[in-house]
């Protein structure tokens, strides 16, 4: 994927050593974190900076994580993350977390109809979600993904609400 990616008012790009500040304020808030699949060390301040600052090195790797900051265009000002990895052959499985002060505006929304157009060029996509993370069922639904029901998660070993966005073929 070819970034950044720019939506309306967003960009998806990579983070920034300016964005840590805000990666930590969602990593430290158990609320946030509540339905995602973190172990407890990164849900630390060490070790989500580990995190971050592993993310950032991967950048310049043979192997990059595909983990991206959400960023306001104009001000350039973190408010979320997003990401994708490689599910199965032809699978990728995407990911998105919008910190708790800018939820209910809509972010999730914009930037996930974006990921997911650009992403099913090449795979189909899906999305893995807490039985109970609601917000997240809805943020798939209205970006077009179709709801499967309850699946185990092939990597994770955990039960969770699957999405699928379909790949989009050539005409």
């Amino acid at each position: 994927m070819k970034l950044p990616l720019e939506t309306q008012k967003f960009i998806i790009r990579q983070f920034q050593p300016q964005d840590l500040t805000g990666f930590l304020a969602f990593m430290l808030d158990r609320e946030s974190t509540e339905y995602l699949m973190f172990d407890e060390e990164q849900k630390t301040q060490d070790g989500a900076t580990a995190l971050f600052e592993a993310v950032c090195a991967s950048y310049d790797s043979t192997e990059p994580i595909c983990s991206y900051a959400i960023a306001e265009k104009q001000s350039n000002n973190y408010v979320g993350s997003c990401g994708f990895a490689p599910y199965d052959r032809g699978i990728l499985e995407c990911y998105y977390s919008i910190n708790k002060e800018r939820t209910g505006e809509g972010i999730a929304t914009e930037i996930v109809k974006v990921l997911a157009e650009t992403l099913s060029k090449d795979a189909e996509v899906r999305a893995y979600c807490h039985p109970e993370n609601f917000a997240a069922h809805a943020v798939a639904k209205k970006c077009g993904f179709m709801p499967m029901g309850i699946h185990k998660h092939k990597h994770f070993n955990a039960e969770g609400e699957l999405f699928i966005y379909k790949r989009r073929t050539s005409r």
